[in-house]
């Protein structure tokens, strides 16, 4: 760059010029908002399937049967419980 020191960059040529960086800064920006943005909503998904598991084995851990696979309705009463009906 040190050869374009002494030149005059005109309108169009500064935009052309400035145009990309810019629009990866926007980019970049943007990306680190959404990351920031979706992290409540990490959490409170993973929370929620903490609570399923939590809520499948102990009704598993009851049944009489002993089955080691939960029953669909097993999955509907934990999926319940963690909604709070």
């Amino acid at each position: 760059m040190a050869d374009h020191s002494d030149q005059q960059l005109s309108a169009s040529e500064m935009v052309r010029a400035h145009t990309y960086p810019l629009l990866a800064a926007i980019s970049t920006v943007s990306l680190l908002a959404i990351t920031v943005l979706l992290i409540p909503q990490a959490v409170k998904t993973h929370r929620y399937n903490r609570c399923i598991d939590a809520q499948v084995q102990m009704r598993v851990a009851v049944n009489p049967q002993g089955a080691t696979s939960p029953g669909k309705l097993n999955y509907l009463k934990a999926v319940e419980q963690c909604e709070g009906r």
